[in-house]
C-alpha cells in the first residue's frame, strides 16, 4: 500500500471517528494551491470530498499530520454553510459579497484551526510520515563513542 493509499484508509477512519460516517474522501494527486499543506473540496450535491496533500505535508511529523487531517475534516461539518455563503452573491452584490466572504474565509479557518488541535487527540498517529520522532526515516542514527 502505497503513502497515498494508507493517507486514504487513514481518513476514513478519522472522518469516522469525527462524526463523518456518511462522507466517501478521496485523496487526490493534485496538490493544493498555495502554500497549504493541504486542503478539502466537497462536493455541491454529494456527501463526497476530495482532500488535496502537499509535499511538504508528507514530511510533517506525524502529530502534525493528524492535526492537518483533523482540521480539513472539520470543515466538511460546515460544507453548507460555505455554499450559502458562495450563493450570497447574486443577492448582495459582489462589494458586500466580498466582505461577508472574507469574513467567513478567515473565522472557518480559525474555527477549524482551533478545534484540530483537541480534536486531533481523537485520532491514532499516522504511520504514513517520512519523519518519525523529528528525524528523517532514511537517515541512520550515528552510535557514540564510549
Amino acid at each position: 500500500m502505497d503513502k497515498r493509499e494508507k493517507a486514504k484508509a487513514y481518513i476514513a477512519d478519522a472522518a469516522n471517528t469525527l462524526n463523518l460516517k456518511q462522507w466517501t474522501i478521496n485523496v487526490s494527486e493534485t496538490l493544493p494551491p498555495d502554500d497549504a499543506y493541504a486542503d478539502v473540496e466537497a462536493s455541491t450535491n454529494l456527501w463526497q470530498a476530495t482532500i488535496r496533500l502537499s509535499e511538504d505535508f508528507w514530511k510533517e511529523k506525524p502529530d502534525s499530520q493528524r492535526r492537518i487531517i483533523a482540521h480539513e475534516l472539520i470543515h466538511l461539518h460546515y460544507a453548507g454553510v460555505e455554499r450559502l455563503v458562495e450563493q450570497l452573491e447574486s443577492s448582495l452584490g459582489s462589494i458586500a459579497f466580498d466582505i461577508v466572504n472574507s469574513i467567513w474565509d478567515v473565522e472557518s479557518e480559525r474555527g477549524a484551526d482551533a478545534l484540530s488541535f483537541p480534536l486531533a487527540e481523537l485520532l491514532p498517529l499516522p504511520e504514513f510520515s517520512e519523519v518519525k520522532n523529528g528525524t528523517k526515516e532514511a537517515r541512520k542514527t550515528r552510535k557514540r563513542k564510549a
